[in-house]
């Protein structure tokens, strides 16, 4: 048993011995080998193209497993802009041994890469402006061919960016202003320039500039009208923004290579630059170094990288210079800053409710007929105040007349004087004009809370279109993405030409389904500045920020406790229908015409027996008389007179008969008109409780569906880009996704326009416009709740 067990401790210890030097000679075996890549930089840039540290990161992710990639901080050289310092840079990387892969991140170090006639090592030529022009090496197979050079050319090329932007904007002669460096690198580029003008249909001149970008601009041709602006990476963001500053000011549009960044700043377009295609661009610079590393030799590695142009346009720029885009160029162009009044005040509810009230025509001519009503009052009170008329007259008679009847010539003058002691009619009139008035007053206040409300749900009508068109325009990126897909999956033979046919099919009409929506927000917009009395081709500008305070009001416990069961909805329902009765101001006028009809038919019945009594007097004065007959002894000088006189009807025909009936009549109709405005009222507030009720949880339930709907499209996508799914099956999840964002944006706005709703059904907006509107309302409704 002992030697049995020695023997077998020898053997484990030699399996043990073995196993380790196994495991030792494997991991050796893997480790990763050490790599260090030296980058040239052109000159100190201010503005990168694709950020180095992108790059570097890309390289490091995708390579961690097989190779310890290395960025020596003293392998990073630039050539301070000036072309034999950056040839002697490249030369000395080329030669340096501790260098084993270089990355030349300029267009000018790419195009001395491209120059030197043998590279002993590979090179990476990251950034290149258009391979044509450069006359980099290329092949038919789509390669450098040039041992150990390889570079990125996307395809885009400046030809198609010139025949672009003249497509965008008709001008006659373009600039070019182009960094002197590059144009001493290439001197080929002038001999090309009369080429090319005859090719394009207009003229072209290079404007070169040094060390001053702005200065460039006082020495070009007067005739030049449009500029295109290649990278000038050696000008800093707030250089750059001075010199597209005086484009704008010159009134010049500019078209730019490098992109998105550019437009920020004020470049008028650009077909490039996107944050997908700069992702791009630094992972397939990762997989070059990988497939570099692993033994490839880069003039056998493809050049071309495929990347969708998407032209974008920034529209602040366009207004500044009195530039309008052609339609076909806005349905398919990114916009930037389109709306007009981004830097602008936007207009809040409350806003455009004051706004309304104090502007809104309608209003006005109702302000005016209680004015009239008003003038009604005055102006039957005066029939009960005294009446004094003066009066004169000049008299010729006949001379034998005169010989009878007194003076042939005469001048008088009278004073009349008349005063109503008393007359049921007028005093009816008054009372009833009175009434009317205050009517009148009552139907004013009813025609605010009609503009209030229509003020508020047009604000919300135009909000939720606002929201709309977004979501819509979301459809159509994410649509475009899903093109350019199907385009490269029919590039690499996945997929057929069908798919991308369908895809143009879908873009053409979510499109046409976006300017339906853009179309619907403009008509909210003028429907809105008409309520507001603002001109109809100015802009209006919204801001959702008091809606969502409104929405998060109306979520707190406080609120929706009166919605979580059948018995607190119905007491919330009658606390409601009460204060609608009690503060409604078509009741309120309702009542007024029936007092003012009571007040007429009781003076309808009066004038039966109640006689009219009025007092009159009279004084009058001669102060002339001439001809035959004036100096008659008997005539006066003056006279006055006085009376009182009642009068009473006795026949009229039936007129007072038919007068009591009518006023009568009328009482009655207003009582059931009365009764009925009640039950109107009240079926508003019920209805419009009911509508909000339904629509409150649709909001929660709408968000969780385009939650869902969202996530499994973003699922679907990743799958048919594997081919694991079908385009049938991601049209469907795309649709599916649009349908629940729109659902999702309605759902909030058709709620508040729903409270809106209920806020003039109960005629009282103070949750809506007074600051301590909602804690007051609450209060009066859990008193009210306290007591049932």
């Amino acid at each position: 048993m002992s030697f049995v067990y020695r023997n077998s401790s020898i053997i484990g210890k030699i399996t043990i011995l073995v196993c380790m030097l196994f495991l030792t000679v494997f991991t050796n075996s893997n480790a990763a080998e050490t790599i260090r890549i030296g980058v040239l930089l052109d000159g100190p840039i201010k503005r990168e193209y694709v950020p180095l540290d992108q790059i570097i990161s890309e390289i490091r992710d995708l390579n961690k497993d097989d190779f310890n990639v290395e960025f020596p901080d003293n392998k990073i050289k630039h050539g301070n802009w000036q072309v034999a310092q950056i040839r002697d840079e490249l030369l000395n990387l080329l030669s340096d041994p501790n260098i084993d892969v270089i990355i030349t991140n300029g267009i000018l170090g790419s195009q001395q890469a491209a120059q030197i006639k043998n590279l002993n090592k590979p090179v990476i030529a990251a950034i290149v402006a258009d391979r044509v022009l450069q006359r980099l090496p290329y092949t038919e197979s789509g390669v450098s061919g040039k041992d150990n050079y390889v570079y990125i050319s996307d395809d885009r090329t400046v030809g198609n960016d010139l025949r672009k932007f003249h497509e965008l904007v008709q001008f006659g002669h373009l600039g070019i202003i182009v960094d002197k460096l590059f144009l001493d690198s290439l001197p080929e580029l002038a001999n090309i320039t009369e080429g090319a003008q005859n090719e394009l249909g207009f003229k072209l001149t290079f404007i070169p500039v040094t060390n001053n970008l702005g200065s460039a601009l006082n020495e070009m041709p007067s005739d030049i009208d449009a500029m295109y602006v290649p990278p000038l990476l050696r000008f800093g963001s707030d250089e750059f923004q001075q010199f597209t500053q005086k484009l704008i000011a010159l009134k010049m549009p500019s078209y730019s290579l490098m992109g998105r960044d550019e437009l920020e700043m004020g470049i008028l377009a650009t077909s490039s630059g996107r944050d997908r295609d700069t992702i791009r661009y630094a992972r397939r610079i990762a997989l070059l170094t990988q497939s570099i590393l692993l033994g490839e030799n880069a003039a056998n590695l493809k050049v071309a990288l495929a990347q969708p142009e998407k032209l974008a346009i920034n529209m602040q720029t366009a207004r500044a210079i009195n530039f309008s885009p052609n339609w076909r160029f806005l349905e398919t162009a990114d916009l930037l800053h389109e709306d007009s009044f981004e830097n602008q005040s936007l207009l809040t509810l409350t806003e455009a409710i004051e706004e309304a009230v104090a502007s809104n025509l309608s209003l006005q001519v109702d302000r005016l007929d209680l004015e009239l009503a008003k003038d009604s009052v005055t102006n039957s009170r005066s029939t009960l105040l005294p009446q004094l008329n003066i009066g004169t007259d000049i008299t010729q008679i006949g001379e034998d007349q005169a010989e009878l009847q007194g003076s042939e010539r005469s001048s008088n003058g009278s004073l009349n004087l008349s005063q109503t002691i008393y007359s049921e009619s007028r005093r009816s009139g008054h009372a009833v004009a009175k009434l009317l008035q205050q009517a009148e007053d009552a139907n004013l206040q009813s025609s605010i809370l009609n503009i209030v409300s229509s003020t508020a749900t047009s604000y919300l009508q135009l909000l939720s279109a606002e929201a709309t068109e977004e979501v819509r325009k979301s459809n159509v990126k994410v649509t475009e993405t899903n093109l350019e897909l199907a385009e490269s999956r029919l590039r690499i033979g996945s997929s057929d030409r069908s798919e991308v046919l369908r895809w143009r099919s879908q873009i053409a009409t979510d499109r046409r389904n976006l300017y339906s929506a853009e179309a619907s927000r403009e008509q909210a917009g003028i429907n809105l500045k008409q309520l507001i009395h603002k001109p109809l081709s100015e802009p209006i500008g919204v801001t959702d920020d008091g809606i969502a305070n409104q929405l998060s009001i109306l979520e707190s416990e406080k609120f929706t406790r009166f919605f979580d069961n059948p018995r607190s909805f119905n007491i919330f329902t009658e606390f409601e229908v009460e204060r609608a009765i009690d503060n409604a101001p078509e009741l309120i006028s309702s009542d007024h015409l029936i007092a003012s009809n009571k007040r007429e038919l009781k003076a309808a019945k009066r004038s039966y027996y109640v006689p009219d009594v009025n007092l009159n007097a009279r004084y009058g004065e001669n102060f002339d008389r001439s001809g035959t007959g004036s100096n008659n002894s008997l005539l006066l000088d003056d006279e006055w007179s006085v009376g009182i006189e009642a009068s009473l009807p006795i026949f009229t025909g039936g007129a007072l008969k038919s007068e009591v009936s009518r006023t009568r009549n009328t009482l009655l109709q207003n009582e059931y008109n009365n009764k009925n405005l009640q039950e109107q009222i009240e079926t508003r507030v019920r209805n419009s409780l009911k509508q909000a009720k339904g629509s409150y949880p649709a909001i929660r339930l709408a968000n969780d569906a385009a939650q869902a709907a969202e996530e499994n499209l973003s699922l679907v996508i990743d799958s048919y880009s594997q081919g694991a799914v079908s385009i049938t099956d991601l049209i469907d999840a795309q649709d599916a996704s649009l349908e629940a964002n729109l659902a999702a944006v309605n759902a909030q706005y058709q709620f508040m326009i729903d409270w809106i709703e209920v806020q003039r059904a109960t005629a009282n907006f103070d949750v809506l416009l007074e600051p301590d509107g909602f804690e007051n309302w609450y209060q009066a409704l859990n008193e009210y709740y306290a007591t049932k």
